[in-house]
């Protein structure tokens, strides 16, 4: 049996394989860097950045000042995301070139309340802290939102809404619109089509109507009467027509007006 000649690598073949570890490494030297911030809290340590792309998938911490790195990394797309408790976490793309870096910086907004802690004051309350009484029938819903009311981030759809009738409760009422916008805390809309006597007030810094207490008080609408299963209105039953509803709303609402 003959056995295979054995040679040695010529230097043509040494250089070559020399050039192609070279390239291999300045394949992957290129590098993601940056730093993530609150809106209001400035650095943010301890956030958990993942990287995804290019045959890689890797996570980091940011340090005290708020920076993140990622090293040897091949030329290519890849996709961030900083995510940290109490705060909505952010997706980025970034494009790496090869044998360079690429910098990018969060911005981290605090996490959004879906749905708040309601309370029922009574009717009477409800008719106070309210500044008008609407009969609505939902025309369009949107997608969920996030919206700063009060200082405070909430998640919300934003309601296209006919009014079909008002209760004239203040000094803007008279205002209102044949068509207005009503925000629904959460992510679960009101059903386009569906009908209301909804007690609700103005909120400036979104431009939006929102229900007083959330749901508590968006009296359902069927077949032109109401469902009614509060038992501080005497004068209004479940079954009433939304004419009787609304004008018992307005007999209370002189008592209500003078509670304050």
């Amino acid at each position: 049996m003959r056995t295979p000649d054995f040679q040695l690598p010529t230097s043509e073949a040494i250089v070559l394989a020399v050039s192609a570890c070279l390239l291999a490494a300045c394949n992957n030297s290129a590098r993601v860097t940056g730093t993530v911030k609150g809106i209001e809290a400035g650095p943010l340590p301890g956030v958990q950045i993942i990287i995804d792309g290019v045959r890689t998938h890797a996570m980091a911490t940011t340090d005290s000042s708020g920076r993140f790195a990622f090293q040897n990394l091949a030329a290519g797309t890849y996709t961030l995301k900083a995510e940290l408790a109490e705060y909505v976490a952010e997706n980025r793309q970034v494009i790496v070139p090869r044998g360079g870096a690429a910098n990018f910086d969060f911005l981290l907004h605090p996490a959004c309340l879906e749905e708040g802690s309601y309370v029922d004051g009574g009717l009477s309350w409800g008719l106070q802290a309210s500044e008008a009484v609407l009969y609505v029938r939902l025309a369009a819903v949107s997608e969920p939102d996030r919206w700063i009311v009060n200082g405070q981030c909430i998640v919300g759809i934003d309601h296209t809404a006919t009014v079909l009738s008002i209760l004239n409760m203040g000094p803007d009422s008279g205002s209102i619109t044949r068509t207005i916008h009503i925000v629904r805390d959460g992510r679960v809309a009101w059903r386009q089509g569906d009908e209301y006597i909804a007690f609700v007030r103005w909120e400036p810094a979104i431009g939006r109507y929102r229900p007083i207490a959330g749901p508590l008080f968006m009296i359902p609408v069927l077949d032109g009467k109401v469902v009614w299963d509060r038992t501080d209105a005497p004068n209004i039953r479940t079954g009433d027509p939304v004419s009787k509803a609304m004008a018992g709303l307005f007999v209370l609402l002189p008592s209500a007006r003078a509670a304050r």
